[in-house]
């Protein structure tokens, strides 16, 4: 006796084969990187620690009392109150409301990932809707002076001045990048109106605020660890030796192409690598800490999600805010 499939049926079967054909392939894949890890324990496991220390010893310390202090800026309501006198020059630049100032300057002042949580803190909050949320998402994620000027510049450049120049062509493009957005949508934004929050008396607030962060943090160094094994995935099936062999046609010279590739995934590590080199490309650094690698656009994602952000617009307003900054990197280089 023969068993018969209907139309719909295998309408449906083929429909559900499309629908986990990726998930199969991403089981497949992560299963070959448990091999891989496997297969090589020694060197994965520095990775591992290589990763944990940076964000240990580099990232918390840095992060830490910011994301601590605006979240508990935005809880006390303050912020809202100070906001409100910003709003002429925010709506006339980035037809934002006022908080979005506020929102820059604790992400120039921080670095990454700290606009993006405080987008994420005023959405969940309703304070803004999440068309507002994607433009701030485009001017108020940046890095900071500490990582800019302070690691890059005097750390590993050895000079205070083209971290102060990196740093100045950085903010510039992402002010630029908000005004662009704004230009090409003129008068598609309408304004909420957000009431100041009433703080909850019985709300023990410094520890909510402190158990959010931590969990923010360990999250946040969570992606630092995993990105720093993807490179170490990358150098051991030789992938970006490999990928910049297929580019020595280009006037780059190897050492920038691997800088750039390993700027690509993780910015601490390409720049690193750029700064070794004996005539650094300063705008190539200044362009791969305005796109500022997957490891980082991964985790204020983690946090712009919840504010309804698309991962590919994201990415392009980095990709964009990086083009910038290595154009005024330039002119200010040559000035």
């Amino acid at each position: 006796m023969t068993k018969t499939i209907s139309c719909k049926n295998s309408k449906i079967l083929i429909f559900n084969l499309k629908d986990n054909f990726w998930d199969i392939i991403f089981s497949l894949i992560v299963f070959f990187l448990m091999f891989l890890i496997i297969s090589n324990p020694d060197n994965f496991s520095k990775a591992t620690i290589s990763g944990i220390k940076l964000f240990f010893y580099s990232v918390m310390p840095g992060l830490f009392p910011f994301m601590f202090l605006t979240k508990l800026l935005t809880e006390l309501g303050i912020v809202f109150k100070v906001s409100k006198y910003f709003s002429p020059v925010s709506k006339k630049l980035f037809g934002t409301s006022g908080l979005s100032i506020y929102c820059f300057f604790m992400s120039i002042l921080s670095g990454y990932p700290i606009g993006a949580k405080i987008i994420s803190d005023l959405y969940k909050k309703g304070m803004i809707s999440d068309a507002e949320a994607k433009r701030m998402s485009i001017f108020c994620t940046t890095s900071g002076p500490i990582f800019i000027i302070g690691a890059v510049g005097v750390g590993m450049l050895s000079s205070f001045k083209i971290g102060l120049i990196i740093y100045i062509s950085h903010i510039l493009a992402s002010i630029i990048c908000g005004i662009i957005y704004n230009i090409f949508h003129k008068n598609t934004l309408s304004l909420q109106n957000y009431t100041i929050p009433v703080l909850q008396k019985n709300k023990n607030l410094i520890a909510s605020c402190l158990n959010e962060t931590i969990t923010s943090l360990f999250m946040i160094g969570g992606y630092i660890t995993i990105f720093y094994l993807l490179t170490e995935v990358l150098d051991t099936l030789n992938i970006i030796n490999f990928i910049t062999s297929l580019l020595t046609f280009t006037k780059i010279s190897k050492a920038e192409i691997t800088g750039i590739l390993y700027g690509l995934v993780e910015v601490t590590h390409g720049v690193k690598n750029l700064s070794l080199i004996q005539t650094p490309n300063i705008p190539i650094i200044c362009g791969l800490i305005s796109f500022s690698g997957l490891s980082i656009i991964m985790q204020s994602l983690g946090f712009l999600k919840e504010a309804k952000i698309k991962t590919h617009n994201f990415i392009f307003a980095k990709c964009v805010h990086s083009l910038l900054s290595i154009i005024i990197c330039n002119l200010i280089l040559i000035l």
